[in-house]
């Protein structure tokens, strides 16, 4: 079959590694730190190679929640204008913790249950459990109710299969947005020729931002923004949010090319992801953050103001299954 699951403590944190041993694919994750995703390695272009980047120590002593590896945004991705919003008229006001705003929710670094490890004749699998109340019991008035959130890891072959599950344990509607923050290397290989690559993405539109909140307004995508044919990572510097996204067949996919190695990795996400946020953070010239979200930034005050936000609501005992996948081609 040849996959499994290691565990191992660093520095007295429990890192799960799924592998198939067939491929020599790994994937670890650091559930003590927002069930983070902080190490991928998929065979591309002749070699398996590392695509998603954390700092070296980022296991034995995690750190900047939203700067490394794949951070898990819940109940909201990005930011809520103020801190502050209201919901079937009450007011919520969540502490700030970036320039006046709050950002990236609850989940994205407070230690998470493992629920289940295993190889199976599919892949190999890790499951994680964050609920609002357990895990991040501080912020339980913060937001109109309860919420719990399932993610699931499977690896086989060179396909990492995140599927994310939100429920609602409460009678009270839950609103909620989702979203992941990974860092990608691009090129694959390190000191390869940054004019050499490609980043194609499938948004037509985007939300002008001020300050680094929506508008409200919603623009045909820009030439600066414009990546569907394909754009070089070389000299870019963005940090905006995307949308209209082309769904063929309920999927869609970014796609991230290393011309001179003739590979290709490939984020694909289902079609309750509307927007991505798209992200180079300054002096990472070779790092890219895509972020497929179920909703634009400030959702939760944009939709109440007539905007086609995409917040999301789910009643008592209703849930709602999100997946993305990550993989290499050549």
């Amino acid at each position: 079959m040849g996959f499994r699951v290691d565990v191992e403590k660093r520095d007295g944190r429990d890192v799960y590694t799924m592998r198939d041993d067939v491929s020599g694919a790994s994937a670890s994750v650091l559930p003590s730190y927002g069930f983070n995703l902080f190490d991928l390695r998929l065979p591309v272009a002749g070699e398996v190679r590392p695509v998603i980047v954390s700092d070296p120590t980022f296991a034995e002593a995690p750190s900047r929640a939203g700067g490394n590896g794949t951070p898990i945004l819940f109940p909201f991705p990005n930011r809520i204008r103020g801190g502050a919003f209201q919901f079937e008229d009450k007011r919520y006001v969540i502490p700030t913790n970036n320039g006046g705003n709050a950002i990236h929710g609850f989940a994205i670094d407070v230690p998470w249950d493992v629920v289940e490890h295993k190889a199976t004749p599919n892949g190999a699998v890790v499951e994680g459990r964050f609920q609002l109340s357990v895990h991040a019991p501080g912020h339980i008035d913060h937001w109109p109710t309860d919420a719990v959130l399932y993610v699931r890891y499977t690896l086989a072959g060179r396909t990492l299969t995140m599927t994310s599950t939100v429920s609602n344990p409460t009678a009270v509607d839950l609103p909620y947005g989702f979203g992941i923050h990974p860092y990608f290397r691009l090129p694959f290989a390190p000191g390869g020729d940054l004019a050499k690559t490609k980043i194609i993405l499938p948004a037509s539109k985007y939300w002008p931002l001020k300050d680094f909140l929506p508008t409200g307004a919603v623009s045909e995508i820009s030439d600066r923004l414009d990546f569907r044919k394909g754009k070089a990572i070389e000299g870019l510097m963005l940090d905006d949010v995307l949308t209209a996204l082309e769904h063929v067949d309920g999927a869609g996919t970014c796609r991230l090319l290393d011309l001179e190695k003739n590979g290709e990795f490939q984020l694909g996400f289902d079609d309750a992801f509307r927007e991505l946020v798209v992200y180079t953070p300054p002096g990472k010239h070779d790092v890219i953050a895509i972020e497929p979200y179920t909703q634009a930034t400030d959702a939760i005050n944009l939709q109440p103001r007539g905007f086609d936000a995409g917040l999301r609501v789910l009643g008592h005992g209703e849930e709602q299954v999100l997946t993305l996948t990550m993989r290499t081609v050549g």
